[in-house]
């Protein structure tokens, strides 16, 4: 396994390309039954992180599902059994997280490499008269940082590493009820 998780979710990513296709979004578990499910396709706009370790796919799709209670949305990632609580209005809704992902481990000659990335997902709801979301349409955003106390130097440029770090990977979605 190229990159490992060193959050409860370890075994989220089982290759890099993996890892980009995950939401990793976790501050509470909730049920796979709370909320409207539905599916997202998703469209890569931009990669400042090469095609190595956070190689990205041109198009993405997976389903979530979506509770929306006065102005908290719950997104909940239907393949990774994990959820968080982000933000909505009629006009916006905004969703975020961060976990740490360790890219190589540390050795007798080495501190490592272990990567934050923060998950972003932003944008506009459409809603019908009661409130009810019918739409979702926006960007997710995927920025990579190297953790304090950790060496990603030699995976700079390296052909299964980045291209630079920091980098992200932006990506336009449209979510629709299954």
């Amino acid at each position: 396994m190229f990159w490992r998780a060193r959050t409860e979710h370890a075994s989220k990513a089982s290759t890099p390309r993996a890892l980009l296709l995950l939401l990793g979004l976790c501050s509470a578990c909730a049920s796979t039954d709370e909320g409207t499910l539905f599916k997202v396709t998703a469209a890569l706009a931009d990669s400042t992180c090469g095609t190595g370790a956070a190689d990205a796919k041109d198009d993405w799709n997976f389903e979530i599902r979506l509770k929306k209670n006065d102005s908290t949305l719950t997104w909940y990632d239907v393949t990774n059994s994990t959820s968080t609580d982000g933000t909505i209005s009629d006009d916006k809704f905004s969703v975020s997280d961060a976990n740490d992902y360790v890219v190589t481990s540390a050795s007798a000659t080495s501190v490592g490499c272990t990567v934050r990335r923060h998950d972003s997902y932003t944008g506009t709801p459409t809603l019908d008269k009661s409130g009810t979301i019918t739409k979702l349409e926006g960007d997710i955003v995927f920025k990579y940082s190297q953790v304090t106390g950790y060496d990603c130097d030699p995976l700079i440029g390296a052909t299964d590493g980045f291209d630079d770090l920091p980098c992200e990977v932006d990506y336009t979605f449209a979510a629709v009820p299954e």
